[in-house]
């Protein structure tokens, strides 16, 4: 284990006071390292953030948003992507659209244009077809339609250390009203996430764990499930098992020519000087970009401690118990 940033934090901020319910739900209150609050409210077993809900859901009522959801219809040519959040949604959608458009070239679009969490069920069933979808939302808040008539589900999964390495920085660059959505130490997040992420949370484990039962329950529907180190380390392999699932015709030029510009410097570059990132710019501290950072598996060794490490490790190894999903910490 390596370094660590070495940031103070303030116990003494001003602690704000907080609603005993929101949509019509208790308020929950976690705390980092340090005290910080952080309230919340459950819905079917996920946790969601008061400030992500106000500044990202449309109307701000989760309740009623998932219900919409829960009500889309689904059309023959849609493909969904799921994933935890920090999990390579931006790569893997980037690579479908490539794929289905038979070019590889950027959009102008990002997926945000297309995701569950930030547009309303009118502004999804306005899209054009053929429409990528995408979300963070559980398994269980996934259209009722789309999963009767089997539309292609793409899974794609990340080990937790790197996520959560990812998630402290992605909150850090966060803005939720008119400051930082977290202002911590990555070790007094650390805190946060096993409360936001423990297994009666519905957090990362519960995420991936849900699929892999119903993958398993599910034999003949049409999922592909895939790891962002193997992606990381077989680009060309992982994209082609994209394209054999999307049955869209490709020769290996085209693979390699939408692996190359799936690199995330490429996409990092193309983010900064191609897309139209007015969606996740507004939510930026400095109203810059902040979704692309490294992309790398294993940076988690330059943030953890040897004994967080050692309890990371032990969590994981209870939340996956019975699991035959296998994780990649290093390359």
């Amino acid at each position: 284990m390596t370094t660590k940033e070495n940031e103070s934090s303030s116990k003494s901020e001003e602690q704000p006071t907080f609603p005993k319910e929101f949509n019509g739900l208790p308020v929950e209150i976690d705390y980092d390292g340090a005290g910080r609050p952080f309230p919340s409210v459950i819905v079917d077993d996920q946790k969601f953030s008061l400030g992500i809900i106000k500044s990202v859901i449309p109307g701000g009522n989760i309740v009623e948003h998932i219900q919409n959801i829960r009500n889309l219809s689904a059309r023959d040519d849609d493909v969904l992507i799921c994933t935890h959040r920090k999990s390579g949604t931006h790569w893997i959608w980037e690579i479908v659209s490539m794929l289905r458009k038979g070019i590889a070239e950027y959009d102008t679009k990002i997926k945000e244009t297309a995701m569950f969490e930030f547009l309303s069920k009118e502004q999804l069933e306005a899209l054009e077809s053929p429409r990528i979808l995408n979300t963070h939302f559980s398994l269980r808040m996934l259209p009722i339609d789309l999963l009767e008539k089997k539309r292609k589900i793409i899974h794609l999964m990340r080990n937790p250390k790197d996520v959560v390495v990812s998630m402290y920085n992605h909150y850090k660059s966060l803005r939720i009203g008119v400051g930082r959505f977290y202002s911590g130490t990555f070790s007094e997040y650390l805190s946060l996430f096993y409360s936001l992420e423990g297994e009666a949370k519905g957090g990362w484990n519960k995420y991936v764990r849900d699929f892999e039962k119903f993958a398993k329950g599910n034999p003949d529907y049409p999922i592909l499930t895939l790891y962002f180190e193997d992606l990381k380390q077989d680009p060309k392999k992982e994209i082609t098992k994209v394209a054999k699932f999307l049955d869209v015709s490709y020769t290996e030029g085209f693979i390699t020519a939408v692996a190359e510009r799936c690199e995330f410097e490429n996409l990092k570059k193309a983010n900064q000087e191609i897309k139209d990132d007015y969606i996740t710019r507004k939510l930026a501290c400095d109203g810059n970009q902040f979704i692309y950072r490294k992309g790398t598996v294993g940076d988690w060794k330059n943030w953890f401690t040897v004994a967080e490490n050692e309890l990371l490790d032990e969590t994981f190894e209870r939340w996956m118990s019975g699991s035959e999903l296998k994780f990649k910490f290093s390359l």
